[in-house]
């Protein structure tokens, strides 16, 4: 009656989730740069965001929370 799930099944699954997430990320990214120079920022301003952004995709970041609490 039940589907027993498996290690596999869970692996997939969040490989799935991963995979929309990066399409996502990519949209979200994609859509900032290409708004920047409508913003009428500097170079520099718009390749210091560009640097946050990859920063964020290493892993680098600090969520809300954190930030509320600095």
């Amino acid at each position: 009656m039940h589907e027993q799930v498996t290690l596999q099944m869970i692996y997939d699954e969040v490989k799935r989730v991963n995979k929309r997430l990066n399409l996502i990320e990519g949209i979200i990214e994609e859509v900032i740069t290409k708004t920047l120079p409508e913003a009428q920022l500097s170079k520099q301003k718009i390749n210091e965001i560009k640097k946050s952004i990859a920063a964020m995709k290493r892993g680098n970041y600090v969520t809300l929370e954190e930030l509320k609490r600095a």
